[in-house]
């Protein structure tokens, strides 16, 4: 019978629920004691019979509150689909439908605004205002979910509602990783969205935190960095820097979030000077240095790396001349070890600034890498990695110093005495880096050498 049930409300047939109902009369409230499952009040709203609900509420309408087993009440499929009659009829039975939790500790107005059922939202807020505080599992308001579907005119009608009720606030409410409706904007390059929130369409100037830091401790204009850079990407960071947006630096708590348009204070701290968002206006942000950076010290490593494997001739021992002061055979001879690929360098003088400079510029390129990426999610893995390049590097310069040693161990400290200066150096990097600027700046003394030279002077 429960089968014929179901079958009916697929069909919307009232007549054949009548005649079960009359042939039995305790079967909604057995369907209502038991567990999870498929009502025929849900499938009834899946197919849009708005005839057959309103009978079924009015033999039982506790089945309204019902949950599927995929966490759909029959509101939340009516909101879904933008049923907005179904809707209403449901809503007639309590307006404590509109808090029903399904999946994930969602709420009828959650699904409709990620669909963009602007007319099912309406009816869902005119009857409970405040569910538009209402978040998920993850922290999703009704707005991020918009956002994130990019649907603009959901969006609008939320901004619009929160505005008439005061609650303007919830605009820069964080879901679960800290990204409010603008990270989520400025990430789906959704232009429409960006202007709404950020040109006061429907909001006062000052709501919008446009420099609000999410759990990575980056503002939306840092998110917009950090993704690919094309013509959208610049567009859009304008339109955030226009509104006086900041880079936060990433996992820095330097700033608390600003709004838009700045406060008063800002303008007392700056004694009339440009804000934070005007001096920083076309600098070229923190994302982009690291960027530009990582790709220079990625080939560095890869060319040093390159040439510890495959050394400049001129190092290697020239098996065509037998005198000692030239280039003489290789080491070993190739009767005893055949198989043998390891060839001898030269020592001298030579020898030791390819070694010792090659090894220097591999370990800071390497450094650099490290420091750059420790607040990636897979820093670890890379770091290891980079280890173990650090290693191999290692072992193929030291054996081949021991092989053309022959096993001499003056001879094997001086030659090993490149790599140890190299590390040395790489220890002694903050005392080289002011000594390197202070030549830097003496070089730009020089006129003829234009600007080539010159440091950026700092302005505190």
């Amino acid at each position: 019978m429960e089968q014929r049930l179901l079958e009916a409300a697929r069909k919307g047939n009232i007549h054949e629920l009548d005649e079960l109902i009359s042939g039995n009369e305790q079967i909604l409230e057995e369907m209502a004691l038991e567990g999870a499952g498929h009502t025929p009040l849900h499938v009834a709203c899946v197919g849009g019979h708005l005839d057959f609900v309103r009978e079924f509420l009015k033999h039982m309408p506790k089945l309204a509150e019902k949950v599927n087993p995929h966490g759909f009440s029959p509101l939340h499929i009516a909101a879904a689909r933008g049923d907005v009659e179904i809707a209403e009829e449901l809503l007639n039975v309590g307006t404590h439908l509109c808090s029903v939790k399904g999946r994930e500790r969602r709420i009828p107005l959650h699904d409709a605004a990620e669909n963009g059922e602007v007319n099912v939202m309406e009816r869902l807020l005119s009857r409970s205002p405040e569910s538009v505080e209402e978040t998920t599992a993850l922290e999703e308001t009704a707005l991020h979910l918009a956002v994130k579907s990019k649907r603009f005119d959901a969006v609008v009608m939320l901004v619009k509602h929160l505005k008439q009720h005061n609650k303007e606030q919830v605009i820069n409410w964080k879901d679960h990783k800290g990204n409010t409706a603008l990270h989520l904007a400025t990430v789906g390059k959704n232009f429409e969205v960006l202007n709404f929130l950020l040109r006061g369409h429907a909001v006062k100037s000052g709501v919008v935190e446009v420099n609000a830091l999410n759990d990575c401790g980056l503002t939306p204009l840092d998110v917009s960095t950090f993704s690919q850079r094309g013509a959208r990407d610049r567009e859009i960071r304008e339109i955030l820097t226009r509104a006086g947006a900041v880079s936060g630096g990433g996992r820095l708590n330097s700033h608390a979030s600003r709004p838009v348009l700045g406060d008063d204070d800002d303008i007392e701290r700056g004694n009339g000077h440009r804000s934070d968002g005007d001096s920083n206006k076309g600098k070229e942000s923190l994302g982009e240095i690291r960027n530009d950076l990582l790709v220079v010290a990625a080939l560095i490593v890869s060319a040093t790396y390159q040439s510890v494997l495959q050394p400049p001739s001129s190092l290697k021992v020239n098996d065509d001349n037998n005198d000692s002061n030239k280039l003489t055979q290789t080491y070993p001879p190739e009767p005893a070890y055949p198989n043998k690929w390891t060839e001898e360098y030269r020592p001298g003088l030579v020898y030791n600034l390819f070694l010792g400079g090659n090894t220097f510029g591999f370990l800071m390129s390497v450094h650099i890498i490290i420091c750059l990426t420790k607040t990636h999610p897979v820093n670890l893995p890379l770091t290891l990695s980079l280890i173990g390049m650090v290693l191999t590097y290692f072992s193929f310069t030291l054996s081949l110093i021991i092989e053309s040693s022959h096993d001499n161990p003056t001879t094997i400290a001086l030659n090993v005495l490149p790599l140890i200066i190299a590390v040395f150096l790489l220890l002694m990097q903050r005392p080289l880096a002011a000594i390197l600027r202070i030549f830097l700046k003496w070089l730009s003394q020089f006129h003829c050498l234009g600007n080539l030279y010159k440091l950026e002077q700092r302005k505190d």
